[in-house]
């Protein structure tokens, strides 16, 4: 995994770490990305195609998406995880963005909306989709398709 060294700052930057609550998994799925939207800007060019999904042993969980930029531009979508309809839902309250990959300039905002995992990424191809606001009116809109690889753990 290519992001693999910003993994501690990110564990650290998330509402659960503030709780002191450990990751239960972390999980990196890889795909194409289908629309990756933040405010007016498109960034689906620059999507890497890659995200980690940490959930926490108190189930929030976190939804990290990288992007190609130069700068280590990235997003976390966060909330609490529950089971929907035989799919992953995250209810987010949270988005925090990072301005490059140091994991010190983060800027975290509240919001609300949804991300739902449909299918099992375990066993083939799963959607991802997310759709969410945050408090200042800024919309955020992400879909990515997973190769059908198994997600890699990085907790092994």
């Amino acid at each position: 995994m290519k992001f693999l060294p910003m993994l501690p700052a990110l564990l650290l930057a998330s509402p659960a770490a503030a709780q002191s609550v450990d990751p239960h998994s972390v999980f990196t799925l890889r795909g194409e990305c289908q629309t990756f939207v933040a405010g007016a800007d498109d960034l689906t060019s620059i999507c890497a195609g890659e995200v980690m999904q940490v959930v926490y042993t108190d189930g929030r969980m976190d939804l990290s998406i990288w992007t190609d930029d130069p700068s280590g531009r990235f997003f976390v979508l966060s909330g609490t995880a529950t089971a929907e309809d035989g799919n992953l839902a995250l209810a987010i309250d949270q988005i925090t963005e990072g301005k490059d990959g140091s994991g010190n300039n983060n800027v975290d905002v509240n919001a609300s909306g949804k991300c739902t995992l449909a299918g099992d990424p375990t066993s083939g191809p799963a959607q991802y989709t997310c759709d969410t606001t945050d408090d200042t009116g800024k919309t955020y809109k992400f879909a990515l398709l997973t190769d059908g690889t198994a997600p890699e753990n990085m907790l092994d």
